[in-house]
């Protein structure tokens, strides 16, 4: 008996009913992909208990009011999205993912659904859709940037989670002059933050909707996996874009509600605004509009007084009133004022008699929303106005605060990336790899270990993950014998792998134009740590190629200096040039027993330091260790490194270590892929685990595909002969 489900409810069938499955986790003909189980079309008849399973679909003017969050599934049907489904035979769970409608056939009053059954893997590549990396959310690692938290990030190196700043020459990240040590000492602009592989997996595995296992997943070596910022510069979803001081003082000044005075600001940090000289009045100089408000925190005093003799004897209530006043015009409509501040609230102060008054403590916060075009301009303003609410006509104001308490700054509701500067609070999403679809760095990091992925078939929407290294099962007593399930009055065909291979096999990392990558392709005609594998096979012509997403990572190294670092920046002339780059994978490690240098900063053309001398740093690279490298991130191993090797570049790269015992098998001379009809029942295919090993005959197979499984019918099985069980 055969029964469809979606989402946990039951679907009509048809008595004749038949469908045809196809299982598969490899495709030996194209390295660069996976491979998940299908189903052919399936009609499904119009019922009235499968019209309202599908939302009534088949009427014209269907228009039903879908939730995101409900079971998609009656009423809150959406044919652009799956549904989860499953196929029982016999009570036996056949196949789990997720139903796609293809098309509805409406004949006079007799209605049919085609549907498409798809694996979970299926599934799981369908639900990432267009989501790009930008849309995981790290914010719970948001974090000042500055040196202590820089240095503290190193000894997360191991640990596969929270972020970690390497150390990379981004170009003009080194003071340049012999009394810094070019290349020693680094600005802090040199270490921007990064988060590890591990972590994406996880974020983009659980924002689809799955789980997953993997003992790959939780090895020291995937754990130290980073994937390091890759913009031109720094820059980062930053809330407060302008941030400044007061001045300490403004002396004695005239104000007046008409004539403002204005604060003289320092300390600005700001890439949005540049200051108007001579006046201290700042310019919107970007195209978004930004919308937000002003927080304004003044600590300090304040004085009123008149000089005037003609004010001799009179008493009068003052208040002081903080502004932003839009520029150019200073006119009343086009202040933005903040709260008033009394300066004395229990009655008069005498001016007159007494040349100064008695000075009154200002300590509070102002917020004062705010709306910027570009080329608008504002100043910070102050003025007085005396109990009536006029202008303090004929009085002085005498203000000082205090400059290390006293602060202004704009922050927006409408985010936007912005350079990032030393000690600001970084919102880290706006830090992660731009334009990059979840689906291609799910999938590069697929082929960059040869992992496989398989559905749990207990578990809804879990997704099992092991380099093909360690996905088979090799304990013998699990191993399968399907001899009696041959059909031999069929033909079975055994084709030699050399038919079916390519001569050359290229891994390939992405091409990028930075200096080191550009300068090792002009000398080598091919990429930094790329690997070319050539099978030998007389009759085979072709190239097949396996490319990921991710750039190669050349180090480099200096002569009297004790630290390796990767290079990314363009040369133009001599003169470094940040850029922006291709997305990089590399190892992470707190490197120690380094001679002592610093983390630098360079104001006012000045360097200064902002760490102590520090004798280890948070390397990052394609080796695990450049002192005493064990494995390479790299395919192949490079012709030429740009530092001081003194040991042999290990033999454990990517292509040795994740795909040689692949090659091994598929290029022996004895390799056999062997394609026959079997009968296979639904209890074969409840237990089918590509894992395990098949005998035939005697001789030991794997599983590759199972092509148009139905019941009670036989169906094309393709094995691929094992030549040994263990590399």
């Amino acid at each position: 008996m055969t029964r469809i489900f979606i989402e946990d409810q039951e679907l009509d069938i048809t008595k004749d009913f038949s469908q045809q499955i196809t299982y598969a986790v490899d495709d030996l003909q194209n390295t660069d992909s996976k491979a998940t189980s299908f189903s052919k079309t399936i009609v499904l008849p119009g019922t009235a208990n499968n019209n309202k399973l599908l939302g009534n679909i088949f009427e014209f003017s269907n228009s039903n009011f879908t939730g995101a969050f409900g079971a998609n599934v009656g009423y809150n049907f959406n044919a652009s999205k799956s549904a989860k489904a499953r196929l029982e035979i016999n009570g036996l769970q056949v196949m789990k993912g997720v139903m796609r409608l293809l098309e509805v056939i409406v004949d006079g009053e007799w209605i049919e659904y085609e549907v498409a059954l798809f694996g979970e893997l299926g599934g799981f590549y369908s639900s990432m859709g267009a989501r790009k990396l930008t849309n995981l959310d790290f914010s719970e690692y948001n974090h000042q940037y500055n040196v202590t938290n820089i240095t503290a990030s190193w000894d997360n190196a191991s640990g596969g989670t929270g972020y970690y700043y390497p150390l990379i020459d981004y170009g003009t990240t080194s003071p340049p002059n012999m009394d810094d040590m070019a290349k020693k000492n680094f600005y802090f602009t040199a270490f921007r933050p990064a988060f590890f592989v591990k972590q994406y997996m996880e974020k983009i595995i659980e924002q689809a909707g799955y789980t997953y296992s993997s003992d790959f997943f939780n090895t020291s070596f995937f754990k130290r996996l980073i994937i390091p910022n890759n913009q031109n510069k720094l820059s980062f979803n930053k809330i407060n874009i302008f941030q400044g001081k007061i001045s300490k003082s403004m002396g004695s000044v005239g104000s007046s509600f008409d004539s403002p005075a204005l604060i003289n600001l320092t300390n600005v940090a700001s890439d949005d605004f540049e200051q108007v000289l001579p006046d201290p009045v700042y310019r919107y100089t970007k195209v978004p509009r930004l919308e937000g408000a002003f927080s304004l925190f003044v600590n300090g005093t304040a004085r009123v007084y008149s000089n005037d003799p003609a004010d001799d004897g009179l008493f009068s209530i003052f208040f002081v009133q903080f502004a932003l006043i839009k520029k150019p015009t200073v006119a009343p409509e086009e202040i933005w004022k903040s709260d008033v501040l009394a300066f004395d609230t229990s009655g008069f102060v005498p001016i007159g008699t007494n040349p100064r008054s008695t000075p009154y403590f200002i300590s509070r916060p102002f917020n004062i929303p705010a709306v910027f075009d570009t080329n608008d301009e504002f100043a910070l303003a102050v003025y007085l106005v005396d109990i009536f609410g006029e202008p303090g006509v004929g009085t002085f104001l005498e203000l000082s605060v205090s400059e290390t308490t006293s602060s202004i700054g704009f922050g927006v509701t409408n985010q936007r990336l912005t350079s990032a500067s030393y000690n600001d609070f970084l919102y880290v999403n706006g830090t992660l790899p731009a334009n990059i679809l979840q689906k291609d760095f799910f999938t590069s990091v697929l082929k960059t270990f040869n992992l496989m992925v398989t559905e749990d078939k207990y578990k809804e929407k879990h997704l099992n993950i092991e380099p093909y290294v360690d996905f088979y099962d090799t304990d013998r007593t699990t191993y399968l014998d399907w001899s009696d399930k041959i059909d031999r009055s069929k033909p079975i065909k055994i084709k030699p792998m050399s038919e079916i291979n390519a001569r050359y096999y290229q891994f390939k990392y992405k091409s990028d134009s930075d200096y080191l990558n550009d300068e090792y392709k002009k000398k080598y005609n091919e990429g930094y740590g790329d690997r070319v594998y050539d099978n030998a096979l007389e009759f085979a012509k072709e190239t097949d190629s396996t490319e990921v997403i991710f750039s190669a990572s050349p180090l480099i190294g200096y002569s009297g200096n004790d630290k390796v670092f990767p290079a990314i920046y363009k040369l133009n002339n001599g003169v470094e040039q940040m850029i922006e780059h291709n997305v990089r994978i590399m190892q992470a490690k707190k490197i120690t027993g380094r001679t002592g240098w610093f983390i630098k900063n360079r104001v006012n053309n000045e360097n200064t330091n902002l760490s102590t001398s520090l004798t280890s740093y948070g390397y990052a690279g394609h080796f695990n260790d450049w002192t005493n490298p064990t494995s390479d991130l790299n395919f192949g191993a490079p012709k030429e490194v740009f530092f001081n090797m003194t040991t042999d570049v290990p033999s454990a790269n990517l292509f040795n270590t994740y795909y040689s015992p692949y090659f091994a098998e598929i290029t022996d001379k004895d390799s056999r892929l062997v394609t026959c009809k079997m009968k296979l029942n639904e209890k074969d295919i409840f237990n089918l685990d590509f894992g395990r090993f098949i005998w035939l005959d005697g001789v030991l197979y794997r599983l590759i595909k199972i092509v148009d499984y139905a019941p009670d019918d036989t169906c094309e099985v393709q094995l691929l002969r094992a030549i040994n069980t263990t590399y």
